[in-house]
Protein backbone atom coordinates (compact mmCIF):
# COMPACT_ATOMS: atom_id res chain seq x y z
CA UNK A 1 0.00 0.00 0.00
CA UNK A 2 1.42 3.70 -1.18
CA UNK A 3 0.57 6.25 1.29
CA UNK A 4 3.66 8.70 0.68
CA UNK A 5 1.23 11.06 -0.81
CA UNK A 6 -0.81 11.37 2.36
CA UNK A 7 2.04 13.06 4.22
CA UNK A 8 3.54 16.69 3.59
CA UNK A 9 7.29 14.93 3.57
CA UNK A 10 8.55 11.78 4.70
CA UNK A 11 11.99 10.24 6.49
CA UNK A 12 15.02 9.98 4.09
CA UNK A 13 15.27 6.67 2.60
CA UNK A 14 18.00 5.58 4.83
CA UNK A 15 16.07 5.59 7.53
CA UNK A 16 13.25 2.92 5.90
CA UNK A 17 13.00 0.00 8.71
CA UNK A 18 12.87 -3.68 7.31
CA UNK A 19 10.22 -5.37 5.97
CA UNK A 20 8.59 -8.68 5.02
CA UNK A 21 6.85 -7.07 1.82
CA UNK A 22 9.24 -5.49 -0.70
CA UNK A 23 6.08 -3.51 -1.72
CA UNK A 24 6.16 -1.78 1.37
CA UNK A 25 8.63 1.33 2.45
CA UNK A 26 8.62 0.86 5.98
CA UNK A 27 9.50 4.18 7.67
CA UNK A 28 9.60 5.84 11.08
CA UNK A 29 8.20 9.06 11.67
CA UNK A 30 10.06 8.71 15.66
CA UNK A 31 13.44 7.20 14.05
CA UNK A 32 13.19 10.92 11.93
CA UNK A 33 12.68 12.80 14.81
CA UNK A 34 15.44 11.24 16.54
CA UNK A 35 17.56 12.17 13.97
CA UNK A 36 16.71 16.10 13.73
CA UNK A 37 17.04 15.74 17.47
CA UNK A 38 20.66 14.10 18.14
CA UNK A 39 22.35 14.65 14.28
CA UNK A 40 24.27 11.67 12.41
CA UNK A 41 25.08 9.67 15.74
CA UNK A 42 21.24 9.74 16.85
CA UNK A 43 21.16 5.63 17.56
CA UNK A 44 24.05 5.73 19.42
CA UNK A 45 22.56 8.63 21.83
CA UNK A 46 18.71 7.02 21.42
CA UNK A 47 20.29 3.83 23.09
CA UNK A 48 21.41 5.97 25.76
CA UNK A 49 19.02 7.94 26.33
CA UNK A 50 16.31 4.77 26.43
CA UNK A 51 18.35 2.59 28.64
CA UNK A 52 19.12 5.31 31.16
CA UNK A 53 14.88 5.94 31.39
CA UNK A 54 14.11 2.29 31.77
CA UNK A 55 16.25 2.48 34.65
CA UNK A 56 15.19 5.66 35.95
CA UNK A 57 11.81 4.68 35.65
CA UNK A 58 12.31 0.71 37.44
CA UNK A 59 12.52 -1.40 34.27
CA UNK A 60 14.58 -4.37 34.54
CA UNK A 61 14.35 -5.58 31.00
CA UNK A 62 14.41 -5.00 27.38
CA UNK A 63 11.07 -7.16 26.40
CA UNK A 64 9.77 -8.39 23.15
CA UNK A 65 10.41 -6.75 19.97
CA UNK A 66 12.79 -4.87 20.91
CA UNK A 67 15.60 -3.22 18.58
CA UNK A 68 19.08 -5.50 18.71
CA UNK A 69 20.80 -2.02 19.11
CA UNK A 70 19.58 -1.91 23.05
CA UNK A 71 21.16 -5.74 23.27
CA UNK A 72 24.13 -4.90 22.25
CA UNK A 73 24.73 -1.99 24.63
CA UNK A 74 25.20 -5.18 27.34
CA UNK A 75 23.57 -2.32 30.00
CA UNK A 76 20.21 -4.60 31.04
CA UNK A 77 19.13 -8.31 30.64
CA UNK A 78 17.23 -8.50 27.42
CA UNK A 79 14.82 -11.76 25.74
CA UNK A 80 14.91 -12.83 22.17
CA UNK A 81 11.97 -13.82 19.82
CA UNK A 82 13.02 -16.86 17.83
CA UNK A 83 11.71 -17.78 14.61
CA UNK A 84 12.43 -19.81 11.42
CA UNK A 85 10.55 -23.08 12.65
CA UNK A 86 8.44 -22.98 9.58
CA UNK A 87 5.39 -21.83 11.61
CA UNK A 88 4.61 -19.13 9.01
CA UNK A 89 3.74 -20.87 6.38
CA UNK A 90 2.05 -23.50 8.52
CA UNK A 91 -1.56 -24.85 9.46
CA UNK A 92 -2.40 -22.20 12.12
CA UNK A 93 1.14 -22.02 13.00
CA UNK A 94 1.29 -25.84 13.18
CA UNK A 95 4.77 -26.50 10.65
CA UNK A 96 5.19 -29.38 8.59
CA UNK A 97 6.52 -31.35 11.46
CA UNK A 98 6.69 -34.76 9.84
CA UNK A 99 8.95 -33.62 6.77
CA UNK A 100 11.99 -35.02 6.52
CA UNK A 101 13.86 -31.77 5.74
CA UNK A 102 12.16 -29.46 8.68
CA UNK A 103 14.62 -31.05 12.16
CA UNK A 104 17.55 -29.63 9.50
CA UNK A 105 15.58 -26.68 8.92
CA UNK A 106 14.96 -26.18 12.64
CA UNK A 107 18.88 -27.02 14.13
CA UNK A 108 19.93 -24.18 11.22
CA UNK A 109 17.35 -21.59 12.27
CA UNK A 110 18.56 -22.57 15.99
CA UNK A 111 22.63 -22.59 15.07
CA UNK A 112 22.20 -19.18 13.47
CA UNK A 113 20.13 -17.46 16.06
CA UNK A 114 21.05 -18.76 19.25
CA UNK A 115 25.08 -20.47 19.50
CA UNK A 116 26.41 -16.69 18.97
CA UNK A 117 24.52 -15.50 22.00
CA UNK A 118 25.36 -18.76 24.48
CA UNK A 119 28.01 -16.64 26.48
CA UNK A 120 25.81 -13.66 26.65
CA UNK A 121 25.28 -13.15 30.26
CA UNK A 122 22.87 -10.17 29.79
CA UNK A 123 20.31 -12.85 27.41
CA UNK A 124 17.69 -14.14 29.81
CA UNK A 125 16.63 -16.54 27.40
CA UNK A 126 14.69 -17.07 24.21
CA UNK A 127 10.84 -16.91 23.28
CA UNK A 128 10.31 -19.81 20.89
CA UNK A 129 7.24 -18.54 19.03
CA UNK A 130 4.05 -15.58 19.28
CA UNK A 131 0.60 -16.76 19.22
CA UNK A 132 0.20 -19.38 16.88
CA UNK A 133 -3.49 -20.20 16.25
CA UNK A 134 -4.99 -23.13 16.29
CA UNK A 135 -4.93 -23.74 20.43
CA UNK A 136 -8.36 -24.08 20.21
CA UNK A 137 -9.02 -24.67 16.49
CA UNK A 138 -7.85 -27.92 16.09
CA UNK A 139 -10.74 -29.36 14.30
CA UNK A 140 -9.84 -26.50 12.08
CA UNK A 141 -6.35 -27.28 11.44
CA UNK A 142 -6.77 -30.84 10.51
CA UNK A 143 -9.50 -29.91 7.97
CA UNK A 144 -6.90 -27.11 6.71
CA UNK A 145 -4.25 -29.58 6.08
CA UNK A 146 -7.11 -32.56 4.55
CA UNK A 147 -8.06 -29.69 1.98
CA UNK A 148 -4.52 -28.85 1.38
CA UNK A 149 -1.78 -30.04 -0.36
CA UNK A 150 0.28 -33.11 -0.13
CA UNK A 151 2.51 -33.42 2.63
CA UNK A 152 4.33 -35.83 5.39
CA UNK A 153 2.30 -33.69 8.04
CA UNK A 154 -0.55 -34.40 5.97
CA UNK A 155 0.08 -38.20 5.32
CA UNK A 156 0.31 -38.88 9.04
CA UNK A 157 -3.09 -37.15 9.49
CA UNK A 158 -4.68 -39.66 6.79
CA UNK A 159 -2.91 -42.63 8.26
CA UNK A 160 -4.13 -41.38 11.84
CA UNK A 161 -7.49 -41.11 10.29
CA UNK A 162 -7.87 -44.43 8.85
CA UNK A 163 -8.06 -45.86 12.46
CA UNK A 164 -11.40 -43.30 13.66
CA UNK A 165 -12.26 -40.26 12.43
CA UNK A 166 -13.50 -37.86 14.85
CA UNK A 167 -13.14 -34.53 16.53
CA UNK A 168 -11.56 -35.76 19.05
CA UNK A 169 -8.99 -37.67 17.47
CA UNK A 170 -7.93 -35.00 15.21
CA UNK A 171 -7.95 -32.54 18.31
CA UNK A 172 -5.48 -35.58 19.55
CA UNK A 173 -3.22 -35.25 16.66
CA UNK A 174 -2.97 -31.94 16.63
CA UNK A 175 -1.61 -32.05 20.30
CA UNK A 176 0.76 -35.02 18.52
CA UNK A 177 2.30 -32.24 16.64
CA UNK A 178 2.64 -30.12 18.83
CA UNK A 179 4.61 -32.32 21.29
CA UNK A 180 7.00 -33.48 18.30
CA UNK A 181 7.37 -29.64 17.50
CA UNK A 182 8.29 -28.72 20.94
CA UNK A 183 10.37 -31.84 21.43
CA UNK A 184 12.92 -31.01 17.63
CA UNK A 185 12.79 -26.81 18.30
CA UNK A 186 13.59 -27.26 22.11
CA UNK A 187 16.28 -30.04 21.40
CA UNK A 188 18.01 -27.89 18.63
CA UNK A 189 17.83 -24.89 21.16
CA UNK A 190 19.46 -26.67 23.81
CA UNK A 191 22.65 -28.25 21.44
CA UNK A 192 22.84 -24.58 20.11
CA UNK A 193 22.95 -22.23 23.75
CA UNK A 194 22.02 -24.47 27.07
CA UNK A 195 22.91 -21.42 28.78
CA UNK A 196 19.95 -19.26 28.77
CA UNK A 197 15.99 -19.63 29.79
CA UNK A 198 13.73 -20.76 27.41
CA UNK A 199 10.76 -18.62 28.04
CA UNK A 200 8.46 -20.82 25.90
CA UNK A 201 5.63 -20.30 23.07
CA UNK A 202 4.47 -16.57 24.07
CA UNK A 203 0.48 -17.69 24.03
CA UNK A 204 -2.56 -15.97 23.48
CA UNK A 205 -6.03 -16.11 24.33
CA UNK A 206 -7.22 -19.26 26.16
CA UNK A 207 -4.98 -22.44 25.95
CA UNK A 208 -6.19 -25.71 26.49
CA UNK A 209 -5.30 -28.11 29.25
CA UNK A 210 -3.66 -31.09 26.22
CA UNK A 211 -1.51 -27.69 25.27
CA UNK A 212 -0.50 -26.48 28.73
CA UNK A 213 0.68 -30.43 29.58
CA UNK A 214 2.70 -30.53 26.43
CA UNK A 215 4.16 -26.59 27.93
CA UNK A 216 5.72 -28.39 30.41
CA UNK A 217 8.97 -28.78 28.65
CA UNK A 218 9.43 -24.99 28.63
CA UNK A 219 11.67 -23.43 31.62
CA UNK A 220 8.88 -20.85 31.93
CA UNK A 221 5.28 -20.85 30.55
CA UNK A 222 4.35 -17.29 28.91
CA UNK A 223 0.65 -15.65 27.63
CA UNK A 224 -0.30 -12.61 26.40
CA UNK A 225 -2.78 -11.45 28.60
CA UNK A 226 -4.59 -8.04 27.59
CA UNK A 227 -7.14 -7.71 30.44
CA UNK A 228 -8.08 -4.76 33.05
CA UNK A 229 -6.22 -7.17 35.44
CA UNK A 230 -4.67 -11.14 34.88
CA UNK A 231 -7.47 -13.11 36.62
CA UNK A 232 -5.78 -15.33 39.49
CA UNK A 233 -7.96 -18.04 39.23
CA UNK A 234 -6.45 -18.88 35.23
CA UNK A 235 -3.05 -18.41 36.26
CA UNK A 236 -3.60 -20.64 39.16
CA UNK A 237 -4.55 -23.03 36.69
CA UNK A 238 -1.68 -22.58 34.18
CA UNK A 239 0.60 -22.85 36.88
CA UNK A 240 -1.05 -26.60 38.28
CA UNK A 241 -1.40 -27.24 34.85
CA UNK A 242 2.63 -26.75 33.92
CA UNK A 243 4.37 -26.23 37.19
CA UNK A 244 5.74 -23.40 35.49
CA UNK A 245 6.72 -19.97 36.54
CA UNK A 246 4.58 -17.70 34.37
CA UNK A 247 5.68 -14.82 32.39
CA UNK A 248 3.13 -12.02 31.03
CA UNK A 249 4.80 -11.93 27.49
CA UNK A 250 2.13 -8.58 26.94
CA UNK A 251 -0.36 -5.95 28.06
CA UNK A 252 -1.05 -2.38 27.62
CA UNK A 253 -3.47 0.29 28.25
CA UNK A 254 -4.31 3.09 25.95
CA UNK A 255 -6.80 6.11 25.21
CA UNK A 256 -7.95 7.39 22.55
CA UNK A 257 -6.67 10.56 21.03
CA UNK A 258 -4.47 13.15 18.44
CA UNK A 259 -5.93 10.44 15.55
CA UNK A 260 -4.89 7.52 17.37
CA UNK A 261 -7.14 4.59 18.33
CA UNK A 262 -6.96 3.64 22.36
CA UNK A 263 -5.54 0.08 22.31
CA UNK A 264 -6.81 -3.24 23.35
CA UNK A 265 -7.39 -2.10 26.43
CA UNK A 266 -9.26 1.30 26.87
CA UNK A 267 -9.16 3.84 30.01
CA UNK A 268 -10.34 7.20 30.31
CA UNK A 269 -7.14 9.56 29.74
CA UNK A 270 -3.75 9.42 30.32
CA UNK A 271 -3.64 9.23 33.93
CA UNK A 272 -6.27 6.98 33.92
CA UNK A 273 -3.61 5.16 31.55
CA UNK A 274 -1.31 5.17 35.21
CA UNK A 275 -4.08 3.85 37.70
CA UNK A 276 -4.58 0.68 35.09
CA UNK A 277 -0.96 0.44 35.07
CA UNK A 278 -0.64 0.34 38.58
CA UNK A 279 -3.53 -1.99 39.16
CA UNK A 280 -2.48 -4.38 36.39
CA UNK A 281 1.04 -4.63 37.54
CA UNK A 282 0.59 -4.91 41.42
CA UNK A 283 -1.88 -7.26 41.34
CA UNK A 284 -0.80 -9.82 38.71
CA UNK A 285 2.69 -9.74 40.72
CA UNK A 286 0.86 -10.54 44.38
CA UNK A 287 0.34 -14.07 42.30
CA UNK A 288 3.08 -16.37 43.51
CA UNK A 289 3.79 -17.81 40.08
CA UNK A 290 4.21 -14.91 38.65
CA UNK A 291 7.95 -13.72 37.54
CA UNK A 292 7.48 -10.49 35.10
CA UNK A 293 5.04 -8.97 32.30
CA UNK A 294 6.21 -7.01 29.94
CA UNK A 295 4.51 -4.24 28.39
CA UNK A 296 3.48 -3.74 24.57
CA UNK A 297 5.30 -0.70 23.59
CA UNK A 298 7.91 1.16 24.58
CA UNK A 299 6.49 3.75 22.03
CA UNK A 300 3.40 5.31 20.33
CA UNK A 301 2.38 3.05 17.16
CA UNK A 302 2.26 5.35 13.87
CA UNK A 303 -0.89 7.65 13.68
CA UNK A 304 -1.61 6.84 10.44
CA UNK A 305 -1.36 3.11 11.14
CA UNK A 306 1.39 0.44 10.89
CA UNK A 307 1.49 -2.30 8.03
CA UNK A 308 -1.61 -3.80 9.06
CA UNK A 309 -3.58 -0.63 10.24
CA UNK A 310 -3.19 -0.68 13.64
CA UNK A 311 -2.33 3.02 15.46
CA UNK A 312 -2.42 2.69 19.31
CA UNK A 313 -1.95 5.36 21.57
CA UNK A 314 -0.13 2.87 24.02
CA UNK A 315 3.95 3.98 24.57
CA UNK A 316 5.24 5.13 27.40
CA UNK A 317 6.84 7.90 24.94
CA UNK A 318 5.19 9.82 22.19
CA UNK A 319 6.64 10.28 18.63
CA UNK A 320 8.40 12.96 19.45
CA UNK A 321 10.06 11.03 22.33
CA UNK A 322 8.44 12.95 25.11
CA UNK A 323 7.17 10.82 28.05
CA UNK A 324 3.71 10.28 29.02
CA UNK A 325 4.19 11.46 32.58
CA UNK A 326 1.32 10.62 34.41
CA UNK A 327 2.10 7.22 33.29
CA UNK A 328 5.77 7.25 33.71
CA UNK A 329 5.49 8.14 37.45
CA UNK A 330 2.62 6.00 38.19
CA UNK A 331 5.24 3.45 36.90
CA UNK A 332 7.79 4.47 39.50
CA UNK A 333 5.73 4.19 42.13
CA UNK A 334 4.76 0.73 41.76
CA UNK A 335 8.24 -0.47 40.85
CA UNK A 336 9.60 0.61 44.25
CA UNK A 337 6.72 -1.57 45.53
CA UNK A 338 6.60 -4.55 43.28
CA UNK A 339 9.20 -6.91 45.81
CA UNK A 340 7.32 -6.48 48.26
CA UNK A 341 4.01 -6.77 47.10
CA UNK A 342 5.27 -9.85 45.46
CA UNK A 343 6.27 -11.22 48.82
CA UNK A 344 3.04 -10.54 50.49
CA UNK A 345 4.35 -7.95 52.89
CA UNK A 346 2.10 -4.87 51.32
CA UNK A 347 -0.83 -5.22 49.20
CA UNK A 348 -1.63 -4.47 46.02
CA UNK A 349 -3.42 -1.29 45.02
CA UNK A 350 -7.34 -1.73 44.84
CA UNK A 351 -7.75 1.68 43.08
CA UNK A 352 -9.10 0.85 39.16
CA UNK A 353 -9.14 3.13 36.24
CA UNK A 354 -11.84 4.47 34.57
CA UNK A 355 -12.99 3.50 31.03
CA UNK A 356 -14.80 6.74 30.46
Amino acid sequence: MNRAGVFEAIPPVELNLPSRNDEWKMISFYTWNQLRRFGSDWQQQWVDLTLKRMAAWGFNTIGNWSDPALWAARRAPYVIPLSGWGMESGWFGMPDVYAPEWPKQVDESARRQCAPRRGDPWLMGYFVANEPSWPGREALAAEQMLQGPDTATKRELLAYLAQGDTPERRKAFLIRCFERELEVINAAIRRHDSNHLNLGIRFGGQPGEDALRAARVFDVFSLNIYSEVPDRARLDQIYAATGRPILIGEFHMGTPGRGMSAGLITVRDQAQRGVAYRHYVENAFAMPALIGAHWFQWTDEANTGRGDGENYNIGFIDVTDRPYQELVDAAKETHKRIFAVHSGSERSVGERAAAR
